[in-house]
Order: C-alpha cells, then structure tokens, then sequence
C-alpha cells in the first residue's frame, strides 16, 4: 500500500503541467486503495455497505448514542461495538469508578429521605456493574502462572520479550490477588444487601447476603444482614442458625446480639415445632415400614396365608397440570377413588392384629360410607350385618322398618340383598412402563410407599400451606410428564384402556383373605369395596362396564 502511494506520489510531481486530470487520479487512487483494503479484510464490501444504509435510513433505526434501553441498544446490531467504546479503561479503573458512583447514590440515599428509593436502586444497579467489573481482573496467581519465563540472555545481558499478549507495563493498573477480589465482591454484595434491607425487601437482601458469604464466610456485616432477613421473612431456624455462626466469629457483635434478644422467643418455638415435626415424620416412617413389612410378608400375622404379599398402590392425587383455579379439576380430586377427606389413613397395628381402613361405596345412589378400623381377622359378613341389617316386617306400632341411610328410599340395603364386589386394578403396563394417568400404579418399593404417603398428606395440609404448594407442584409435574408420555404412545388421552373386571366377594371371606388375592390392590392404603343392591338396575349396568371374571368363596377346609 505504501509503495502504491508513492508511485502516486511520484507520477504526480512528473505531471504537475496536467492539472486537468488531477481530480481523475484522486478519485481513482481512492477507489484502488478502497479496493485493496477490503482484499486485506478491512472496510466494508458493497453488500454490507448498502446494508448499513438501509439500516440507518429505517424510520424505526435509533443510533446507539440515542437509545434510552438495552433493548433499544440491541436491536441496533452495535451493543457489543458501544460497549467498547464505553468501556474502554481498564477494569480495575471501571471497577473503582463505579464503586464510588453507587457509594454516592447509597449515601445520597440516606441524606434524602424524600426520594431514597430511586437512590437505592441505582446503587444496587452500580453494586452488581462493579461486581462485573471486578469479576473481568485477573488475579495475580493467575497472572503469574500464565506468563512464561524470560529467555536465556544474549551475549549483551539484554533478556528477550516474552511472547505473552499479557501487557507488559503492569505499572498502570493496579494488582489483586484473588484473596483480595474475593473479599471486593463480598464487600459489594453485602453493600448491595444493605440497599435490599433499606428498601425492605428481603427476600433480595437475602439472596444478596448469601453471595456476599460465598466470597467471604467471615464477612459479619453480611452474617447480621442475613440474619436479619430472615428473622423478617419469619425464617427463624435459619435466623438462630445465621447469628449463632456469626457470634463466634464476633461474640461481642452488638447488632448480632440485639438481634438474637429480641427473636429468642420465636426462634425456639421454631426449633422445638421442628424437632416435633422430626419426631412426628419419624413415628410416621417407621409406621410405613411396619406396614410395607406386614404386606410382603403377610404369614408373620397370626393368621394363616397361602404366602400371597399384600399389593400396594397410587392414584394421581390431582386432577390438573395448571395452577389455575379449575371447578372441574376440582370436582375430579374430590371423586371418590381420591378418598378424600380419608387420604392419610393407613392400617394399624392393634395388639398383635392389623385393621385396615375401608371405604363402602354406593355407586348406584352416588354414596359412600367409611370404616376406620376393619380388622383382618373379620368375617365381611359380619361387618355387613354391622352396616345393613335385615328388616323385620312391621314395627309394634304397625309402621314398616326403614333402613338408617336416609337416601335409601326402596330400602334395598339390607345385607340379603347386596352384591359387594372388588375391581380389578392390577395394570398390566405397555411397553416403556406407560400407565393411563388414571390408572393405579404398582407401589414396588418402600421408598415410594412412603413419598407417596408423605404427598398425600402435605396435600391435606398436614404440613402446612408452603409445603402444600410444593407437593402440589411436584404432583403436577408428575401428571404432565405422564400424560405426555401415554399421548406421545397413543397420540391422544382419551384412548383410554378398558374398564378394570371385578371379582365378587362371598360374605364368608375374611378381609384377610380379600386382601391377598392375586387380583387385589389396596388404593392409597385404603380397601375399596363396590356394594350394589341385587336387583338394582345399575346392577346390571355395573356389570356390563366391568365384567365379574370370578366369585371369591370361602374354600371347603379338608376332613
């Protein structure tokens, strides 16, 4: 390029006599040296450059200097170009610059009360800018481990430069090692705390005091604000935990100790709810376990047993895959293969002899009736007599007897006349273990018995409403990633499998008997028993949807 210019230059002084030409040399010495800056990747090609004006001549285009958002700022195509030129300084000069710039607007935040909030935010803005800048110097062990070591001297002691793109005058820019960055940004974090705590909001200063502390653990500024963050997002086990570590970094703190007076009484009613809480999740554990251990090995139980394990199972305990109040989810939870309000019943251990909750229910009136305690030693018979006497003729005052459920008008429910049945929930699942998400799934280990007892009763609200959301959510979540996978199978949900068979039960069964049958899963811990009067006519519906494949009968004991 050079030597063109000068052959130009020369070529010029020769022909000084041709003026007329001179504007035709210009602007042909111009085009070639365009010309050969793009062939030397330089300068913009033709198409970038009529892009470019295109671009500027938009009425929508707004210039970088001119845009008042960082979205504004992008759309421009020259975010990261603007930024450079912005930044230009070294980080470490950026980074102090900044930092005076939010310490201003912190301090001009505590001297005008009228409008501090604007204050505030713009140093909690500046806090995180300076983070970032702080987070852009290299540490000097870094520096130190990547620049390579002078060659060997020449014969006139003057070493050679390094080949290293690190600068070689290290003198203009001040030098941190990361001991010291990392105590920087906690220092920034914790600041930036103490703007959230100014404005109260404290779920920010937080998240803020936990940075601060994972730069710096001794930070005890950082300890009191968190401390005190989550005293006042009522998170007293952590708020007692927080100030117990920061006094003994600084047992004389008095913000610390003041803190610690004034929430004492509130932080050991938290422990002491959570120790109850431990305890109570412990008996409730060891409850499971009772009971996991009596279904597999039902022939430790003082009755005999043809060996057959007990089958647990679950059910979706929502309806619904959104958050959003819906009357028909809503309806759908509360059916009756839900159980509700019976969730959390589970069977007892009652000297030496187990009783499992039982649910009756009534479909051809919509109906259903609870059994708290039924035990497995019972004849069915015997309960049935409990629950649907027969009727005599007439009372002594002449009156026809009536059975004690009101909504029995043809008082069908007396024990002769009752057909009681069992469906068959046992899923034969598809291929990949996809199951209908109304369908019940198969507890097979101890594991999942008890995360799903525990689900079912955070969803009651045994464990409040916050850990109700979150099983909720988590129940959601299941629902979806199942319905997802039987549509992605079956294209669609309501290709729905068949309805379950059902198996007749005599009254002469025990409930011990019932419950080991092959075809039996017991639903959410709870037995579930259909009882149909005989000549009903959704008797003959019931059926019709849900074949009886067999009749259990008591077996003739040998002579």
């Amino acid at each position: 390029m050079d030597r063109k210019r000068r052959e130009w230059a020369k070529g010029g002084d020769d022909d000084d006599d041709s003026n007329d030409s001179d504007d035709s040399d210009g602007d042909r010495m111009l085009q070639e040296a365009i010309d050969m800056a793009i062939q030397n990747g330089k300068g913009w090609a033709p198409e970038q450059k009529e892009e470019y004006m295109k671009m500027i001549l938009d009425d929508d285009y707004i210039p970088p200097i001119f845009c008042s958002s960082e979205e504004e700022l992008r759309n421009t195509g020259l975010s990261e170009a603007f930024s450079s030129l912005k930044y230009d300084d070294d980080p470490a000069i950026t980074m102090k610059l900044t930092k005076q710039r939010a310490s201003k607007a912190f301090l001009d935040g505590k001297q005008n009360l009228a409008q501090n909030i604007q204050y505030y935010r713009t140093a909690i803005n500046l806090y995180y800018e300076t983070v970032h800048w702080a987070t852009k110097i290299e540490p000097l062990e870094h520096r130190q481990q990547s620049t390579p070591t002078l060659d060997v001297k020449k014969d006139d002691d003057t070493p050679t430069k390094p080949n290293s793109s690190i600068r070689e005058d290290t003198s203009t820019f001040e030098v941190y090692t990361e001991n010291e960055l990392n105590n920087i940004k906690s220092t920034l974090y914790s600041n930036s705390s103490l703007c959230h705590v100014q404005l109260k909001n404290w779920g920010y200063a937080k998240n803020d005091a936990e940075r601060s502390l994972t730069f710096n653990d001794q930070n005890i500024k950082s300890i009191y604000r968190l401390a005190l963050s989550y005293s006042m997002l009522r998170e007293y086990i952590e708020c007692g935990t927080t100030i117990d570590t920061g006094l003994d970094i600084d047992s004389k703190n008095k913000e610390l100790l003041k803190l610690k007076k004034s929430c004492s009484t509130k932080i050991n009613s938290a422990r002491q709810a959570k120790q109850k809480r431990e305890t109570q999740r412990s008996e409730r554990i060891a409850k499971i376990k009772c009971i996991w251990k009596h279904c597999q090995n039902p022939t430790l139980s003082k009755i005999s047993s043809t060996g057959d394990k007990i089958k647990l199972g679950r059910i979706a305990l929502v309806a619904s895959t959104n958050d959003s109040h819906d009357e028909d989810a809503s309806c759908l939870e509360s059916k009756w293969h839900h159980h509700f309000p019976h969730t959390g019943s589970i069977p007892k251990n009652i000297g030496n002899e187990w009783t499992w909750p039982c649910m009756f229910q009534y479909p051809s009136h919509n109906q259903s009736d609870f059994v708290k305690d039924f035990n497995e030693n019972e004849l069915l018979a015997m309960r049935m007599g409990e629950m649907y006497p027969e009727l005599d003729e007439e009372n002594f005052d002449g009156a026809i007897k009536e059975t004690s459920m009101k909504w029995d008008y043809r008082n069908e429910f007396t024990c002769s006349n009752l057909a009681i049945y069992f469906e068959c929930n046992e899923v034969t699942t598809t291929k990949n273990g996809i199951i209908h998400p109304e369908q019940v799934e198969l507890l097979t280990d101890l594991s999942s018995t008890m995360k799903y007892y525990e689900s079912s009763r955070a969803l009651k609200g045994d464990e409040g409403p916050d850990i109700m959301k979150v099983v909720e959510l988590l129940e959601r979540k299941r629902l979806k990633k199942q319905r997802k996978q039987w549509k992605k199978q079956y294209n669609s949900l309501y290709n729905k499998p068949n309805p379950v068979d059902c198996i007749r039960i005599h009254p002469g069964m025990t409930l011990h008997e019932i419950l080991i049958h092959p075809k039996m899963i017991v639903t959410n811990f709870i037995v579930t028993f259909i009882v149909i009067p005989e000549n009903h006519p959704y008797h003959e519906i019931y059926l019709k949807q849900h074949p009886c494949i067999h009749i259990l009968q008591p077996t003739q004991n040998p002579k």
